[in-house]
């Protein structure tokens, strides 16, 4: 089989536009044999479904587009679309071609229900697509979950095209596809599943997530037959098939601070020009932060379309760094002391003040040139609360999810490639949490320990005493993660920032206004074995009696037959003795009281929410005192 992957930057949602380009890529693809044509997650309707009053009129728009493409394309093609169940984004994969439109799917699905197989923890998903063309069968995945799937089952596929739905992450390997195959999962995807895996990557800006392209196709033995360039559209067709004489692709060496530059980039490029804007406008205020959004403002727009007011008040030395810059990269720059309002503010102690004339000045300019503002705040100033109280009238944080130790990696790398930044150092009035720092400590050393503590509690989902396990520091993590949980009432209004980390800010957000604290756990209250062990036992007398009462009767004993008791007696003298077993136990109680919780285990049909009968369990149910049914919660298993 041929096979296409067509990368390409849409703009989501732009049905007419997108279809005509893609009925022209088909032409394109079947003049080069090929078979079947795939194109990214993102290409029609973009990654994230519309909010919901109006989500039924969008896909009505979408089918009228995937009908006219499937009337006039040249080859069979895959056409991503992104809907939403229960708010969740649901991706489809509609096979089009000859005037004909199969949602795959939707009827792999089908034919599972038919089949009596339904969603189960030890098989694949029942909505896991394959389909035959050219002679091989060929399976589909979006997620990681899938490709899990067709990796741990012995499910009948010869090459397994992965439509990758995720945006780049600077912290996942995976999320670069073919650009990171050393590190990244898709080789060993390729040798156990012993099938060919294409992968297709989205490209540009969809919002404030960026996807970097970096397609690839890879043998069943892991080889690189076929890799599209990075941040680029093209298309190309690739021969799945044994051949001796086609030799391997050299795979692209990482580099990971410029691959996070280019990303960066392509997402503040597409991001202006998407909401129709040309120009930024921007503070150099002497943070690092303010200096890596002018330098990647530059590289994506020109140097003509950005404007930088310089101000840095007090520092005369950090003040004659930004101006240099501005310089170096020839954008147009003003200074704050010629601004009359900003030249009454000059006392340090009103420094708020100032930076709220200066942000005042900054959205009248953008108005004037019908501009976007943008900040210079990373993820580190975000977690901390540095600055909460500037009123700010930035639209966008191009390196909020990016820490501050990595934005001087960033800086080190661009200068290697044109030395725009004058000096490469943390500004004194940066250094987060100064007045904590241990003075034996270099300034960027201890910013790069703050920075790891909040990385391995927020990306790495460490609790604090594994935190402050590794940074060998339990007060420093404390007090890190402390600063972080008081500073949530001020982040949740901060504006958006491009997401290029596995798990934003917004993401490891906590409930506002909660009383508890965690704190670093003693090795008395990490060896909670017969905490467990109590709770587990609790669960297994509760669930036990609701058993015998289900058989009616009140001795347990008399209802089993001797093999169960044998069975029950002989786990009764095992029980107690492997912790393991309990937490399994405990997890399986609580995931059964969960699942109660989130799908409707104690609602009575009919009880008013929408899909309520038969919602939340399965056959059978009993009537309550006041007549209304309560469904089963447990399925026909």
């Amino acid at each position: 089989m041929r096979i296409g992957i067509a990368q390409i930057d849409t703009r989501a949602g732009d049905f007419e536009a997108t279809a005509g380009r893609m009925i022209g890529l088909s032409a394109r693809a079947a003049r080069e044999g090929a078979d079947l044509l795939v194109f990214p997650m993102t290409s029609l309707t973009g990654p994230t479904p519309v909010r919901e009053s109006e989500e039924d009129d969008f896909l009505v728009d979408a089918m009228e587009a995937l009908v006219r493409m499937s009337e006039e394309v040249s080859c069979p093609c895959i056409v991503p679309v992104v809907g939403s169940v229960d708010g969740e984004p649901t991706p489809e994969a509609v096979l089009m071609g000859e005037g004909k439109l199969v949602p795959l799917k939707m009827r792999a699905y089908a034919d599972s229900v038919s089949r009596g197989v339904t969603a189960d923890e030890d098989g694949p998903a029942p909505d896991l697509p394959t389909v035959e063309i050219a002679g091989m069968r060929l399976g589909v995945a979006f997620t990681s979950d899938d490709l899990d799937d067709y990796d741990d089952f012995d499910i009948p596929v010869d090459a397994v095209a992965y439509i990758a739905g995720y945006g780049y992450a600077m912290d996942d390997p995976d999320s670069a596809l073919g650009a990171n195959l050393a590190e990244g999962r898709y080789v060993s995807d390729a040798r156990t599943t012993g099938a060919w895996i294409v992968g297709v990557g989205s490209l540009g800006g969809y919002g404030t997530s960026v996807h970097t392209g970096s397609s690839f196709v890879l043998s069943p033995k892991g080889d690189l037959m076929c890799s599209l360039p990075s941040f680029e559209e093209d298309l190309q067709v690739c021969e799945l098939a044994d051949d001796d004489d086609a030799a391997p692709l050299t795979p692209e060496v990482w580099n990971g601070p410029l691959y996070t530059w280019q990303a960066l980039v392509l997402g503040l490029g597409d991001y202006l020009r998407k909401l129709d804007k040309r120009q930024a406008v921007l503070a150099l205020d002497g943070s690092v932060g303010s200096m890596v959004v002018a330098a990647l403002a530059t590289d994506a727009l020109g140097p003509t379309n950005v404007h930088a007011i310089v101000d840095v008040p007090g520092d005369v030395a950090r003040e004659a760094c930004c101006q240099r810059l501005a310089r170096n990269l020839r954008i147009d720059v003003r200074d704050a002391q010629d601004m009359r309002a900003a030249q009454v503010v000059t006392d340090a102690r009103d420094a708020t003040l100032r930076r709220g004339i200066v942000g005042a000045y900054l959205a009248a300019w953008a108005e004037e040139l019908d501009a976007l503002v943008l900040s210079g705040a990373d993820k580190t100033a975000l977690a901390l609360g540095e600055r909460r109280f500037v009123p700010e009238a930035d639209a966008l944080k191009p390196v909020g999810d990016v820490y501050r130790s990595d934005l001087l990696e960033l800086m080190r790398m661009r200068n290697t490639m044109s030395p725009v930044f004058p000096a490469v150092r943390l500004w004194e009035r940066e250094v987060p949490m100064a007045g904590e720092r241990d003075e034996s400590v270099a300034e960027e050393s201890w910013c790069q320990q703050v920075d790891q503590v909040l990385a391995d509690h927020i990306e790495y989902g460490r609790s604090v005493t594994e935190v402050a396990a590794a940074a060998g520091d339990g007060d420093l993590a404390q007090r890190v993660l402390r600063r972080l949980d008081q500073s949530e009432p001020w982040r949740i209004g901060r504006g958006l920032y491009l997401m290029v980390s596995s798990v934003t800010l917004f993401d490891a957000r906590r409930p506002l206004g909660m009383a508890w604290e965690n704190r670093v756990r003693t090795e008395a209250e990490l060896d909670h074995s017969r905490e467990v062990e109590r709770l587990a036992s609790r669960m297994d007398r509760t669930l036990g009696m609701a058993a015998l009462q289900a058989r009616g009767t009140g001795d347990g004993d008399s209802s089993l037959s001797p093999a169960e008791r044998a069975a029950s007696a002989e786990g009764g003298e095992k029980g107690g003795t492997s912790r393991q077993g309990d937490d399994r136990k405990m997890r399986e109680a609580l995931s059964f009281l969960r699942d109660f919780s989130y799908f409707g285990g104690f609602k009575p049909k009919g009880d008013g929410t929408s899909g309520s009968e038969g919602a939340g369990g399965g056959q059978g149910g009993f009537e309550g005192s006041d007549g209304r049914k309560w469904p089963s919660p447990f399925s026909e298993n």
